[in-house]
């Protein structure tokens, strides 16, 4: 396989990283690295913040679309790292940055509105990974993925880069703190309607998406649960039907907490649920409702919130 020239150039630099050949399977199919990356691209906050979780900003050459803020704990590594564009950067600017592997946290990077299919890259030598959770391959929209692909995601980057160790490290942190929270079951007995963005129609969550997973986690009973779906678009009157006990609002750029709750309080109908009229509301950051990095920072913050509301 003929590799880009920045790998070639690696096999002169004494700090480069090094793993066995690694042959990764992503949705754009099967690639081999022969060598750990040395000028990668993340696509998506999502893939940069497992970078920056494993001390591999040093092998990055570029990063672009932020969901929200980076947290503190990773903010100077990501200072780091040039940021190629607010969203997915143009497929010229890439090939400019001479990158050698491409990580992305969404398959709309991989679309041929973005970056085009993996497949495309890999032909020029370049490799690539998509998070496990948004390949449609390996965890269907039908199939709820429980927290499994945040682990398998760490561990494929780990091999990928020969830092199997510090991988290993990291997703028994991980696990941890997901089997707490799931064990706490703070959530338990009460049902939860998932508000993502919208008005005329609420854009929720069904059987299979991140939130979903989020609030069982934590013994929640997500109102959406039986559709299929990662995103659902949910009537109001299955809301009010519903009448959930609590309402969890996504905090997003494209979409507040609260403009949500203004809108749900204004509402001559939807103002009269009760988790309106009581107040029962928790805000989650969008990335923190992603099976990635911040989702254990989610659950926690998800569990502490429900046990304000008791």
């Amino acid at each position: 396989m003929n590799l880009p020239k920045a790998v070639a150039l690696a096999l002169f630099l004494p700090n480069a990283l090094w793993a066995q050949e690694a042959t990764i399977e992503s949705c754009g199919g099967t690639f081999v690295f022969d060598a750990a990356p040395e000028r990668a691209i993340t696509l998506n906050q999502q893939a940069t913040e497992v970078m920056l979780a494993l001390g591999l900003e040093d092998r990055m050459v570029g990063t672009a679309y932020l969901d929200d803020a980076i947290l503190p704990r990773w903010q100077d590594a990501y200072a780091r790292v040039p940021v190629l564009a607010e969203k997915y950067p143009a497929r010229e600017v890439v090939l400019m940055a001479e990158p050698d592997f491409l990580f992305a946290g969404f398959g709309s990077a991989f679309s041929d509105d973005a970056l085009g299919a993996e497949a495309d890259w890999h032909d020029l030598g370049i490799g690539t990974y998509l998070v496990d959770a948004s390949c449609d391959r390996t965890n269907p929209k039908d199939t709820p993925p429980g927290t499994a692909p945040i682990l398998r995601d760490i561990e494929v980057i780990g091999d990928i880069f020969g830092i199997e160790e510090r991988a290993a490290t990291l997703i028994a942190d991980m696990r941890a703190r997901l089997d707490s929270a799931s064990e706490a079951n703070t959530g338990q007995g009460r049902s939860a309607f998932i508000y993502d963005s919208g008005d005329k129609t609420p854009y929720s969550v069904g059987c299979c998406g991140g939130p979903g997973v989020l609030v069982e986690t934590v013994g929640l009973t997500n109102i959406a649960a039986d559709l299929k779906g990662r995103w659902v678009n949910l009537a109001w009157e299955r809301v009010v039907q519903e009448n959930p006990d609590l309402i969890v609002l996504i905090d997003a750029a494209w979409s507040s907490a609260a403009e949500k709750r203004a809108y749900l309080e204004a509402d001559p109908v939807l103002s009269e649920l009760d988790a309106v009229r009581a107040g029962r509301f928790v805000t989650i950051p969008f990335s923190q409702t992603v099976l990635g990095m911040q989702f254990a920072d989610g659950v926690q913050a998800l569990a502490t919130q429900l046990e304000a509301l008791d």
